[in-house]
């Protein structure tokens, strides 16, 4: 009787187990088809510029999509400043990604607006395996281009001497850069990065220096600094009584938004390679951990990528011109009302005259530009003085 019971009790195991599975399976099958949908979105004409009206009624409709399709993550977050609760924030998370669209229809609604409909593949697998869906995004992003600078060493011991040495070499630069180009992403020459540098300013970026790294990806164009450290250290290990050089290295990196100089991503990664000339082995094995850092580093700044643009990017708006801060408080809060696009508007900085906000925009800092270029409100109006992807600066004029 017990033995009867314990093979009831481990068949009805089994099928639950085999239940459990099923519905597993079918869950990933669910989470990684892809759906086709249609979606609208309209694009407001500033000067008569159709074309710029029609790219942002195509992102307008590619955001919905995403919306309508997979729906959002509402999440909240309040800003305290000097332990005073200033501003409370609810802002939208989209999860999945636009694998490709097509523009089915288009339209001038009316003098000052611009429609789009799109029919669009969204997804939820992996975006960093999809190469299609990370030109798509590159192009929303204006395809940003990347600058590397690591400082590498690769110590080892001669061969048939008992001195140590060390070689600085840029195998971590050169395996980054072609790992990630792979995935779609551009880089600016490294001869042109070279040209820029001095050996103080090499050595402060090389130091951690993530301002200076910022101005230099800024002076040669490039959106986004990778910038870190790769270490290769050899050893002598014992393996069945055989001793063996093995060459380990040690790899990290981060990304820095060069516009404002904000850190998007950080990677590490290890590698091994067992071989008797210490600094072949130290190059092979400093390749083998780029090459698990570049999977990492890429998934993460495409992460934060498709965030941008379904949800939001942070702007930084640099205001001058406002003589007091009751001013300023009015042209905070002006901006949501008059301005489309603008999520929420955050402080940051005050003094003198001169005011830098975080804003959270659908759409880039030229996009945010255009729309406050010549605009007139609340008795103040704005000229655009200064651009670039991420932060626009400009000087308010109070009537």
């Amino acid at each position: 009787m017990k033995n009867t019971l314990n093979k009831y009790i481990v068949f009805i195991f089994f099928l639950l187990l085999i239940s459990n599975l099923q519905l597993t399976a079918q869950d990933i099958s669910d989470s990684s088809e892809s759906k086709k949908v249609v979606a609208t979105g309209t694009g407001s004409i500033f000067d008569n510029n159709i074309a710029k009206a029609r790219d942002d009624a195509i992102e307008d409709a590619l955001r919905r999509a995403l919306e309508q399709t997979l729906g959002t993550m509402i999440e909240a977050e309040t800003f305290v400043e000097n332990y005073q609760v200033i501003d409370d924030n609810i802002f939208s998370e989209t999860k999945g990604y636009i694998q490709n669209y097509q523009v089915v229809r288009e339209q001038k609604r009316n003098d000052y607006l611009y429609e789009v409909m799109v029919t669009a593949m969204v997804s939820m697998e992996n975006l960093q395996n999809d190469l299609e869906a990370i030109a798509t995004l590159m192009r929303r992003k204006n395809m940003p281009r990347m600058m590397v600078m690591i400082d590498e060493k690769n110590i080892g011991k001669s061969v048939g001497l008992l001195n140590y040495i060390e070689a600085e070499t840029n195998n971590a630069e050169t395996a980054i850069i072609d790992e990630m180009m792979e995935k779609g992403f551009t880089f600016i020459d490294q001869s042109i990065v070279k040209q820029n540098l001095t050996r103080e300013k090499a050595a402060a970026i090389l130091q951690g220096n993530t301002e200076m790294a910022a101005a230099l990806g800024k002076k040669i164009g490039a959106e986004v600094v990778l910038t870190g450290k790769a270490l290769a250290n050899a050893t002598e290990v014992e393996v069945y009584g055989t001793k063996q050089r093995s060459q380990q290295a040690t790899v990290n990196v981060k990304a820095i938004r060069t516009d404002t100089g904000e850190i998007i991503a950080i990677a590490s990664a290890d590698g091994a390679y067992p071989h008797i000339n210490d600094m072949v082995g130290g190059a092979k094995a400093i390749n083998k951990a780029c090459v698990k850092l570049s999977d990492e580093l890429v998934e993460k700044i495409l992460s934060r990528w498709q965030k941008d643009v379904s949800s939001g990017t942070m702007v930084t708006l640099r205001v001058q011109g406002l003589d007091d801060y009751s001013q300023l408080s009015k042209f905070k809060s002006s901006l949501q009302y008059y301005v489309r696009g603008i999520n929420s508007v955050v402080q940051r900085q005050w003094s003198a005259g001169y005011a830098d906000l975080d804003v959270n925009f659908k759409g880039t800092g030229e996009d945010l530009a255009q729309r406050l270029s010549g605009k007139s409100f609340e008795g103040m109006t704005v000229k655009v003085v200064g651009l670039s992807q991420n932060q626009v600066s400009v000087e308010v004029s109070v009537d």
